[in-house]
């Protein structure tokens, strides 16, 4: 028995050493006793390799590489202390979440905690960290003795009560049951005397810093049962022969080097010194990284060049991924590297790991990322998390379509769209997932009147049951065997009941091999590797807590601590590749370059926090109770150093120092101290600049020419800035030619053409055009309107036919319809019940209204009204609006002549007047069509009668004569219009222009400045409020059969009398010549964009009028890409001008003579 110490700077060769002792033992001896490599568990594999290529036989089996735990595991199974079942990490978190619900009411501190994220892991942290140093619950309670119940004390008091609790109820649960693995090494220590296996066993240990107490038990274990055990550790000579202080850099190793000395000592063991000369004969190739090694803790400068180190500044991270890419490159093709001589080293993998993968695969980078991946995002675990959701919460929209966007559903993508489509549409939830009945909801047109179901409609609805059929039957079953089962047991069957009946492994199994063959290896591994964690985790879930009854909201919040606790750890794939792994984890032996990006203020040396559940002064209070457990945040500060020494030592030709000067959100970050030592240290040594593109300052154009892909990239910028006159470097036009001589490379082509590409719209054929829009050509005033905001948004949504998709939820166009509907049916009651509007009382308004909204209520959206408080209170919000604009438009009727002719009036559709026809300059006809809300009527004597069309809004709307010369609000004047060709149908008489007017449906505050107001008063000022907007005719006789009590400024409309009888200048009015004279311009608008609409016109040609522009609120915007930075795209801009210039343009176009 003897205990070897082998001690060396980083790159001396103590690796190397261990592993040619064991080789010369194999060569001696292959069957002989064991020869273990103890290492840390993420290390085994490479180490693995590592001795395979030194022993150059081929094969060995008297030589084995583990970490602690997977020997630890070796000596149970062979000794019998591991006949308890295993209780995993992910077991363990499941089951401490089930004592935290159960001691809820009992726990002090801990209680507020449990539901936050991540407390359960903490809580598991803390448990496992006492077993590794040997904490029972014994010792807890002498340390609780110990303390203070109050003051600083009390909070810590509370949480070692709180901790007592569960860890007594962990240590019950398990005992002559469990197996904890933080137990192993424990039980191992004790067992190892019985151990065979281990007889005259030869261990060497490497790549530690330190040990745990366990880890010294189980090495003590190891000394009195061995033939020898050698320990590697990185320790310069000065550890050796002298005291370090806490700060230095090596403390932590010659703290571990002295422990052990302690250790032989009580084992009464010899121990051997075996220091390992460093030089640049071994790791060290370049000079530069030999004298980094040695001087960069000591205040000594290098007048030397800093040969193999490199600094480099990026502007952002991601230019630091695209330059680490290049550098790589130029590697591997300059220097002769292989992928596998390259490193990169992370301090904070997250932050790089997703951009590393974009940005590699870009170039063409093999890598491996070593780091533990999370399972929550793959599709089974998000199958499970939204199964129990979905049951949970009553089949809400959410959790269900997650659950069947995983394509572990038998339902295609498509089919899931389209029943998203439709239930998004009718706000599909709870038992109407689970019944029997089909589903049979049809969006309403209308509100007043049910329709038969069309064959297309059937056919429609036939095809959803189908989908949701297929799409809820495991579900369903699934629900109903939760509710049947008892227990943890009960819920697990029948989450694999639902696995089993989706058919899941051989899906699993399936994408496995698919990804396999695309080369996707480590996706295929992890495929496999999920589907035996959630299992394992079923079998553990069972097994723990298999008898416990509990609600399904607690067991789903159980797995959820299961899921978040599972980690997956893959082997790397490829034999070639780019390591990419943390600088704690990653054990990178042999690399030619390594890579440490990130190095800036607070990351490397990073920030140390406080972790777990206690904070530092507790750590300090607890040691000094006796309680010794891992070192708090001021020791992790001071091994920091260590940290950035291995940073720094791990490659043997080139090290590449680099830091972004800002996050992705454009804050400045500083570099870190490592940057300035290094400048110190080597004078002479520059700072390269990594840009995010080529012909930026301090950009070598050529360092971007690497993988031809990625420079095609560069490239289309590089081009788009030579046709913008910009100079670039002469080296673009050569790469041009390159990919101009590769004939076959269709992305060049498309690049090409993408710099000729204006973001412009050519016409269509008339051919097309004519089938897309029908001849003739049928259409409405609003989408007339539509074309002249944006020829391109006009043909999208009318031509294309494109639109959202429909939401269960109230929103304005929903308001509209209810509204129309509302007043339409409040009128035809009035009208079958002989009752004037003028002669209305109040109490008529209110009840009649509030029959009509009782009525129109369930007939919304599917009863949307009705579907929650929310919208119940709504509904009651709407029938007072609706009793307001009856009460309104009762006061119109009471003050004026006009009386209603025409409600929800229909032209060019069936069942009402007909259209509107328009002879287009190709020859073709036009047909408007559309539906007028209201149109009034009042006598005038022998020449008729006068006609008054209002259009009902829920907002502020009115009409402008230039909006009306610029084609943007022709919709009243058309109606108008209209109703003048049909006057004689509707009232038996010839009409004449009245009034178009715009009538807010609202039910609107009305502000005081405190001061009680009476209630004439108060209607006077919703009267005002509520005033109709638009154009009145200029003439007096009109005016009083619209309002008989306007004065200055009537309530009812924009008209106000001056007492010399002339009108305001605010009144909105135009003569009888300006009105024939707007329906001829009206005439020329809707015949001018008919024709263009025929011809193809589809520009994108959005108007801006002031501060409003038309893409404000478009939905086409993701369509159409307008961007006015683009060559080819700019916006029309309107001018607002004033009426009397308006109509003077419109008698030039007309060729109306201004006299007469």
């Amino acid at each position: 028995m003897h205990l070897n110490i082998v001690t060396g700077r980083a790159g001396a060769g103590k690796t190397t050493s261990c592993l040619r002792q064991i080789s010369m033992e194999m060569v001696k001896q292959p069957l002989g006793s064991p020869l273990i490599m103890l290492v840390p568990e993420q290390a085994s594999f490479q180490t693995e390799k590592q001795l395979a290529r030194t022993t150059g036989v081929g094969g060995y089996i008297r030589a084995q590489v583990l970490g602690f735990r997977r020997l630890a595991y070796r000596v149970l199974q062979e000794t019998g202390g591991g006949s308890r079942v295993p209780l995993g990490e992910t077991g363990k978190r499941m089951v401490l979440r089930r004592m935290l619900e159960s001691r809820r009411e009992e726990l002090r501190i801990f209680h507020r905690a449990a539901n936050l994220p991540g407390f359960v892991d903490q809580l598991a942290g803390a448990l496992g960290e006492m077993k590794i140093y040997r904490v029972g619950p014994n010792d807890l309670q002498r340390a609780l003795t110990g303390l203070p119940g109050a003051g600083e004390g009390a909070n810590l008091e509370k949480k070692l009560q709180d901790l007592l609790v569960i860890f007594n109820d962990f240590e019950v649960f398990t005992r002559e049951r469990f197996t904890d693995p933080d137990d192993y090494l424990t039980l191992a220590a004790e067992q190892i005397r019985l151990s065979g296996w281990l007889n005259e066993v030869r261990v060497w240990v490497d790549g530690f810093t330190g040990f745990t107490p366990q880890e010294y038990d189980l090495l003590a274990a190891l000394l009195r049962r061995s033939a020898g055990v050698t320990v590697a550790l990185c320790l310069p000579p000065e550890g050796i022969e002298g005291e370090l202080a806490e700060t230095d850099p090596f403390y932590p190793v010659w703290e571990t080097y002295n422990t052990l000395i302690d250790l032989a000592a009580r084992e009464k063991v010899s121990v051997m010194h075996v220091p390992v000369p460093g030089g640049r004969q071994n790791r060290f190739v370049s000079p530069g990284l030999a004298h980094l090694e040695q001087c960069y803790f000591r205040q000594q400068v290098i007048t030397g060049a800093a040969e193999g180190i490199k600094i480099a500044a990026a502007a952002d991270r991601r230019a630091e991924v695209e330059g680490m890419a290049r550098e790589i490159t130029r590697f591997c093709r300059d220097l002769g590297y292989r992928w596998r001589d390259v490193v990169i080293l992370l301090r904070e993998v997250d932050l790089y790991a997703g951009l590393i993968e974009s940005v590699f695969s870009d170039y063409g980078i093999p890598f491996f990322l070593d780091h533990k991946r999370t399972v929550l995002h793959h599709p089974l675990v998000e199958l499970i998390r939204a199964a129990l959701e979905t049951v949970a919460g009553d089949w809400p929209y959410d959790p269900v379509f997650r659950y069947l966007k995983t394509d572990l559903v038998p339902v295609s993508r498509a089919e899931v769209d389209k029943l998203e489509n439709y239930v998004l549409a009718h706000g599909i939830r709870g038992t109407r997932w689970t019944d029997d009945r089909p589903w049979d909801y049809r969006r309403r047109l209308t509100l007043e009147e049910d329709t038969e179901t069309t064959e297309a409609e059937k056919m429609v609805l036939d095809e959803i049951n189908s989908i949701r059929t297929r799409a809820a039957t495991a579900l369903s079953r699934m629900q109903q065997r939760l509710a049947d089962g008892t227990g943890v047991k009960g819920y697990a069957g029948a989450l694999y009941g639902l696995l089993e009946e989706l058919h899941v492994p051989a899906r699993l199994e399936q994408w496995s091999r698919a990804a396999a063959g695309e080369g996707r290896l480590e996706a295929a591994g992890e495929h496999a590797q999920v589907w035996e964690d959630v299992v394992l985790l079923l079998d553990e879930l069972v097994e723990a807590l298999g008898d416990e009854q509990m609600n399904l909201r607690q067991f789903t919040r159980v797995l959820e601590a299961g899921f978040a606790s599972i980690r997956l750890g893959l082997i790397p794939p490829g034999l070639d590749q780019v390591v990419v792994g943390s600088l704690e984890r990653s054990r990178s032996p042999e690399v030619k370059a390594a890579f440490v990006p990130g190095v800036n203020e607070g990351v490397l040396p990073a920030r140390v926090f406080e972790q777990g559940i206690f904070s530092e002064a507790e750590r300090e209070r607890l040691q000094g109770a006796g309680l010794r457990l891992a070192p708090g945040a001021r020791r992790r500060a001071f091994d920091e150093q260590y940290i950035v020494y291995q940073a720094l030592t791990r490659s043997g030709e080139q090290l590449v120092i680099s830091y972004p000067l800002a996050d992705g959100e454009g804050r400045s970050l500083k570099p870190s101290p490592i940057v300035h030592r290094l400048r110190e240290l080597f004078p002479t040594l520059g700072e390269g600049m990594w840009t995010q593109e080529p012909g930026e300052r301090d950009a070598d154009d050529m360092e971007f020419v690497s993988r031809s892909g990625r420079c095609l990239t560069y490239l289309a910028g590089r081009l788009r800035d030579a046709f913008a006159g910009r100079e670039i470097d002469p080296l673009w036009w050569d790469v041009y030619n390159w990919f101009v001589r590769d004939n076959s490379n269709q992305l060049f082509k498309r690049v090409v053409e993408s710099l000729f590409n204006d973001n412009s719209e050519g016409r269509l054929s008339g051919d097309l055009s004519g089938r897309l829009y029908g001849r003739p050509f049928k259409t409405s005033v609003s989408a007339l309107e539509k074309y002249y905001s944006c020829a391109y948004a006009h043909y999208l949504a009318y031509g294309l036919r494109l639109k959202e998709r429909n939401v269960f939820r109230l929103e304005a166009p929903d308001m509209g319809q209810f509204f129309h509907a509302a007043l339409k049916m409040f009128a035809q009651r009035l009208l079958d019940r002989g009752i004037d509007w003028g002669g209305l009382s109040t109490e008529q308004c209110h009840s009649l209204a509030g029959d009509v909204v009782d009525e129109l209520t369930p007939r919304l959206q599917s009863e949307i009204l009705l579907s929650s408080a929310r919208h119940r209170y709504l509904s009651g919000k709407l029938k007072r609006v609706v009793q307001r604009s009856a009460m309104v438009l009762s006061e119109h009727a009471r003050r004026g002549e006009f009386r209603p002719v025409g409600l929800e009036l229909a032209f060019g559709m069936q069942g009402g007047l007909g259209g509107v026809t328009f002879a287009l300059p190709d020859g073709s006809e036009m047909i408007l069509r559309g539906c007028i809300d209201r149109v009034d009527a009042a006598d005038a004597g022998e020449d008729g009668v006068y006609l008054r069309v209002i259009d009902y809004k829920s907002g502020l709307a009115t009409i402008k004569l230039d909006d009306v010369w610029q084609g943007l609000k022709l919709q009243l004047l058309a109606y108008l219009d209209v109703a003048l060709r049909y006057a004689r149908e509707m009232t038996g008489k010839d009409g004449l222009p009245g009034a178009v007017l715009y009538f807010r449906v609202d039910d609107p505050l009305v502000k005081t400045e405190g001061e009680p107001v009476e209630e004439g008063e108060i209607g006077q000022r919703l009267l005002r409020k509520l005033k109709m907007n638009g154009l009145v005719l200029a003439d007096r006789t009109l005016v009083d059969k619209l309002d008989a009590e306007t004065g200055p400024a009537s309530d009812l409309v924009p008209v106000g009398i001056k007492k010399d009888g002339t009108f305001t200048a605010y009144s909105s009015v135009v003569d009888s010549r300006d009105f024939k004279l707007l329906l001829a311009l009206l005439q020329n608008r809707l015949v001018g964009a008919g024709g263009e609409i025929l011809a193809g016109v589809k520009d994108i040609n959005p108007y801006r009028k002031g501060t409003h522009r038309a893409c404000r609120f478009c939905s086409f915007k993701p369509v159409c890409r307008f961007d006015p930075l683009l060559p080819g795209n700019a916006y029309r801009v309107l001018k607002t001008e004033k009426n009397a210039d308006v109509l003077e343009k419109t008698r030039r176009e007309l060729g109306v003579r201004t006299d007469g």
